[in-house]
């Protein structure tokens, strides 16, 4: 099963970390070069959750103020590079949280919200100060130490719009493609399915066609049925409930963008739920 992976004006200024900031984490070592400050729905309205993603590649920032999640466009675009990312959490005065995504062994980290923040006087709509380790720290075998310094404008990134029951416009896209890989329906399957998946255009053979709709399918749900989701703009994060080809039961999450008019797939991601 593929994943998803979860955790976030067109005039930015751009923000460049202090160059004394660094972050260790096992094998890898990177020095900040880009960074940009955003707040997340905390579940209270009043007190938002500050997060300074600090980066070794220049930003997109274009796509951060397009995605739905704008913690998961940064991790993606460390991903095509492989670059780095880590996103340095601000739940409350003196304290700070770490997480992030290493590109050099594609994984994700999450190290808590017990680290030590210092606060420094800045104008309004910016954050400023430090996180840092006050004594190397590990995790299982792999070390860790960062001092990571920020001065940032605070970046209004728009919100998506709930979708219901059915995922409106993305969620009936992604219904007709589950539909269309048990019927094996080339024409809806090839509209909606990943670009990557009909790269090498259609198959030219009965036992080649057939491969394919056996191989896509491998990565979707034998039936789903969409609870709701997300939408903003092009792009749609819808939730659904369903079974595999096993027929064991199983809910996910799928991310779809669309273009020249039509709803495709980026990625998902499948539980069991039995």
């Amino acid at each position: 099963m593929s994943r998803i992976v979860s955790t976030v004006g067109l005039a930015l200024a751009v923000s460049l970390p202090a160059l004394a900031s660094s972050f260790h984490y096992g094998a890898v070592k990177f020095q900040p070069t880009d960074s940009i400050a955003f707040n997340l729905d905390s579940g209270d309205p009043g007190k938002p959750l500050t997060i300074v993603a600090m980066t070794d590649f220049k930003i997109d920032r274009a796509d951060v103020l397009a995605a739905i999640d704008p913690a998961s466009s940064l991790v993606q675009q460390a991903g095509n590079g492989p670059g780095n990312v880590v996103f340095v959490r601000l739940p409350s005065p003196g304290k700070c949280g770490i997480a992030g995504y290493l590109g050099k062994n594609a994984s994700q980290f999450d190290m808590g919200d017990n680290f030590a923040a210092r606060s420094t006087a800045g104008a309004a709509g910016r954050v400023a100060g430090n996180c840092a380790t006050t004594t190397p720290g590990k995790i299982f075998d792999d070390a860790y130490d960062f001092n990571l310094s920020y001065d940032a404008p605070i970046t209004d990134i728009p919100k998506p719009v709930r979708l219901p029951a059915g995922g409106g416009e993305p969620g009936a896209a992604y219904s007709a493609l589950v539909k269309a890989l048990q019927t094996q329906s080339w024409d809806v399957a090839s509209a909606h399915v990943e670009a990557a998946s009909i790269s090498l255009g259609k198959p030219k053979t009965a036992a080649d066609m057939k491969e394919w709709f056996h191989s896509i399918g491998l990565n979707y749900p034998k039936q789903a049925a969409i609870s709701g989701g997300q939408m903003k703009g092009d792009r749609a994060l819808l939730e659904f409930t369903g079974k595999d080809r096993e027929d064991k039961k199983i809910k996910g999450v799928v991310a779809m963008k669309k273009a020249d008019g039509k709803w495709r797939v980026l990625d998902q991601s499948m539980y069991f739920t039995e």
